[in-house]
């Protein structure tokens, strides 16, 4: 009886010798993103400002996974209305749209992929990418931008522990709204700047929509805008949006607007510290929106 128990012992010993090793080698690790390694930041970086000259958005990062890369999706969509996605829009224009797959047999090396922004994959604002149809124009705007990554064992990076690359991207364009501010004065409680309409380019069209507020960034969740402190707004939004009201007081303008006949002795803004930011949304009857940021 001790000799057949002792070989039970020693079979569950041997087992769970077994699982141990086998737990071991369990790949359960996401890959992870980074930046390029002569970089110090992925790009395009948090709340990036794309030149209304641009056409194309500048593109660095790396991929690494010591099990395998199995794909690479970059993807860019509409962020303007926080995912309602509710409104069609002008016909000669197209909201702006990019994705891209990397598959493991188009990797040079299965464990490491690096992009610099000297070579493909490119983010193409005009014709180049297959999304943006030769006779249309992309809507000016916030677009959100991810990258994500899953590897051979098909472990996948996430938005909830922000292991998938989000932010979100300002996309400027000469026929949108154009704003211009040269100084916050926490003083007096006043915003100095415009925001006009540029009358020298066809495309363009009347303001209907302004939306400035107060924001204090998050350090800690870059891919965040932040906390709201105050907000203003006029006229009527071309978005129905999930974290605003749609519309405010009647707009002064249409083609030419003083910002600081809007904001002025404003306790919000004599409240700002050196870490909040102000921004001003404005958006056109085409839909276009140019959002500008001023710390």
């Amino acid at each position: 009886m001790k000799y057949y128990l002792s070989l039970s012992v020693l079979a569950l010993f041997v087992c769970g010798a077994c699982l141990d090793s086998s737990e071991e080698d369990l790949d359960l690790a996401a890959p992870t993103i980074s930046f390029a390694a002569a970089a110090t930041a992925i790009a395009p970086t948090h709340f990036s400002d794309i030149s209304a000259d641009a056409s194309s958005i500048p593109l660095s990062f790396s991929v690494a996974d010591d099990k395998g890369i199995s794909e690479i999706v970059l993807e860019s969509h509409n962020g303007f209305d926080g995912h309602v996605h509710g409104r069609s829009v002008n016909n000669d224009f197209i909201l702006f749209r990019y994705r891209h797959t990397i598959l493991n047999e188009d990797l040079t090396n299965p464990f490491y992929f690096e992009s610099r922004g000297d070579a493909d994959p490119t983010i193409f604002l005009d014709e180049r990418n297959p999304l943006v149809p030769e006779d249309m124009l992309p809507l000016a705007g916030p677009y959100h931008f991810s990258i994500r990554a899953v590897d051979v064992s098909g472990n996948e990076t996430s938005y909830n522990d922000n292991s998938t690359y989000h932010t979100t991207i300002n996309l400027q364009r000469h026929y949108a709204p154009q704003v211009r501010m040269t100084d916050v004065d926490r003083v007096n409680g006043t915003v100095n700047g415009t925001v006009q309409r540029n009358e020298e380019h066809e495309a363009a069209s009347d303001i209907v929509f302004l939306w400035v507020s107060v924001i204090t960034p998050d350090p800690s969740s870059p891919q965040r805008e932040g906390d709201f402190q105050a907000e203003w707004l006029w006229g009527e939004s071309n978005w129905p949006h999930q974290f605003r009201v749609d519309s405010g007081a009647p707009l002064p303008d249409a083609q030419n607007i003083d910002l600081a006949e809007l904001l002025n002795d404003e306790s919000a803004i004599r409240a700002m510290t050196e870490a909040d930011r102000l921004r001003v949304w404005a958006e056109d009857k085409n839909g276009n929106i140019s959002v500008k940021t001023f710390q």
